[in-house]
C-alpha cells in the first residue's frame, strides 16, 4: 500500500503513475481539488514534453516577455514557442481525474496530523495508516516534512492580485523587486500581477502594483520554498516530492515542470527498488542547482549590476537565444548565451 498526502498536481500525477502497479491512496485536505489558487500558472515549453496540453486548462499563450531594470528600461524577449497561462483549478482537476481513472482512491478533507495519524476535517474522526511507502507532496509547510524530521526548508512569500487592466499580452518580469515581481497576462483585460519577497512583502507589493492601475478582482497569496541541492528526500519508505522536497527554480519560484518529472522518478525508484535521491537530481537537479547559483548571484547584485546586464541583453543575437530555449533548462541557454557574449561571465563574481 502507498499513501499519498496531498492532492495537488504533483501528488496526482505520482499517484495516477504508481497506481499502474501499486494500491494506492490518496489524501488530500480540501474538499475540492483546485482552489484557492496561489500560483501564477505560467509554464514554459517543456511543460509539451512532459503532458498532452488540453484547451480546456488553457487560459492564454504568451510570446513575449520584458524584462525591466532598475532604472526602468528593459529588453523585450520573443518566444519561439509559447509560454502557456493556465487555470490552475482545471490544470489540477485534469491530474486528479487522471489518478481517478487510474485507480487512485482519493480521500478528501482529510490532513497528515501525527506520524501514521489521519484526521478528517470535517467529522474530526482520526485513523492509523501504516502504509509500505508515504509520499509528502502536500506543499511547502509539508506535514509529513516536519513529522517525519527532514531538514526545514527556507521560505519566501507570495502575493498575487488578479488585477482587470487592458493589456498587450506581455509578461512582465522585474528580477530586482522584491525577490522578483511579475504582471502575466490571463486574458487582454486580466492581469496576475505579483512579488515574492522574503519579508516586507506586502510593502513591496503596495509599491509595485501602483504600475498596474486597474481594478483588483481577485487576491491570492501562498508560500514558496527555496531550492537547497543539500535537502535530503527520502527517509527509508517516506519520500518528499514537489513543493515539500523544494524542487523549485529558485530564479522564478516555477516547481509545477521540475516536480512532474520528480514524479517520473519517484515512480521508477518505487517500482525498480532504486535511490530516489539519485533519480530525481538525475532527472531535474543540474537545472535546479543551475538557478540555486544564479539566484545566489542575483541576490548580491546591485541596481547598477541589474542595469548592466539588462543593457548588456539588449542584443538581438542574446535575445534570441533566451527566446528559443526553456528556463526549464538552463544550463543549455547558459553555455549559448556565453558562446555570443563572453563577458557576461564578468556577472559571475557574484557568486565568491
Amino acid at each position: 500500500m502507498i499513501n499519498i498526502i496531498g492532492g495537488g498536481p504533483i501528488g496526482c500525477q505520482t499517484a495516477s503513475l504508481l497506481a499502474k502497479k501499486n494500491e494506492v491512496t490518496l489524501y488530500e485536505q480540501k474538499s475540492k481539488i483546485g482552489s484557492p489558487i496561489q500560483c501564477t500558472g505560467i509554464l514554459s515549453q517543456t511543460i509539451n514534453e512532459i503532458i498532452k496540453l488540453k484547451k480546456d486548462f488553457i487560459a492564454n499563450k504568451v510570446y513575449s516577455t520584458r524584462i525591466f531594470a532598475p532604472n526602468k528600461k528593459f529588453i523585450q524577449i520573443h518566444f519561439k514557442k509559447p509560454n502557456i497561462i493556465v487555470w490552475r483549478n482545471k490544470f489540477d482537476q485534469y491530474f486528479e481525474e487522471k489518478a481517478l481513472d487510474n485507480g487512485v482512491d482519493i480521500i478528501y478533507n482529510s490532513t497528515y496530523f501525527e506520524k501514521n495519524k489521519i484526521k478528517n476535517l470535517k467529522t474530526k474522526r482520526t485513523k492509523t495508516i501504516n502504509p509500505n511507502i508515504l509520499i509528502g507532496a502536500d506543499g511547502p509547510l509539508s506535514k509529513v516534512r516536519k513529522i517525519h524530521s527532514f531538514s526545514k526548508e527556507k521560505h519566501l512569500q507570495g502575493v498575487q492580485a488578479l488585477i482587470k487592466i487592458k493589456n498587450d499580452n506581455v509578461v512582465d518580469f522585474y528580477p530586482h523587486i522584491g525577490t522578483y515581481a511579475w504582471a502575466v497576462p490571463e486574458s487582454n483585460n486580466l492581469l496576475r500581477v505579483g512579488v515574492a519577497a522574503k519579508k516586507d512583502t506586502g510593502l513591496i507589493f503596495r509599491d509595485f502594483v501602483k504600475r498596474y492601475k486597474g481594478k483588483v478582482v481577485e487576491w491570492q497569496s501562498g508560500i514558496i520554498p527555496i531550492h537547497n541541492p543539500q535537502f535530503k528526500t527520502q527517509k527509508k519508505n517516506v519520500f518528499l516530492i514537489g513543493d515539500a522536497a523544494a524542487q523549485i527554480k529558485n530564479t522564478t519560484g516555477g516547481g509545477l515542470i521540475p516536480g512532474l518529472l520528480a514524479a517520473k522518478a519517484l515512480t521508477k525508484s518505487i517500482n525498480n527498488k532504486e535511490n530516489y535521491d539519485s533519480l530525481w537530481r538525475k532527472e531535474v537537479g543540474k537545472s535546479l542547482w543551475t538557478h540555486y547559483q544564479i539566484r545566489k548571484m542575483m541576490n548580491k547584485f546591485t541596481n547598477k549590476d541589474w542595469d548592466d546586464l539588462i543593457n548588456t541583453f539588449n542584443k538581438e543575437s542574446l535575445k534570441e537565444v533566451l527566446g528559443s530555449g526553456s528556463r526549464d533548462k538552463p544550463i543549455e541557454m547558459i553555455f549559448k548565451t556565453l558562446i555570443k557574449e563572453p563577458k557576461l561571465m564578468l556577472f559571475a563574481k557574484k557568486l565568491f
